[in-house]
């Protein structure tokens, strides 16, 4: 029960943080719903994934790199998935998914 809800703890200050920054920076309105679903999507995904590495390997140093490679693949995908759902371009969204995540 605890893992649940630190998983959506995490998803919860992701959307609160994210989203808002996101549309921000995209400058439209109607883009709060596709980065809602796009966080929905990967922060999740992501998280799950570092439960279970943790969970099969007891080992911290897996795990760190499993964030690294694993934020690197979210901050590019969500690169693309903001690129696709936004209509703007790939570079700029990308700039807007590295600037988004590191907040």
């Amino acid at each position: 029960m605890k893992a649940i809800i630190t998983l959506f703890s995490a998803l919860a200050l992701t959307l609160a943080i994210e989203v808002p920054l996101g549309a921000v920076l995209i400058k439209r309105k109607d883009s709060v719903i596709p980065l809602t679903l796009i966080n929905v999507l990967t922060n999740p995904a992501l998280n799950a994934l570092l439960t279970v590495i943790f969970w099969l390997t007891q080992s911290h140093t897996v795990y760190y790199i499993t964030v690294v490679i694993g934020e690197i693949a979210v901050f590019i995908g969500e690169g693309f998935l903001i690129r696709a759902l936004c209509g703007i371009q790939l570079k700029r969204s990308i700039i807007i998914s590295t600037i988004t995540n590191a907040a």
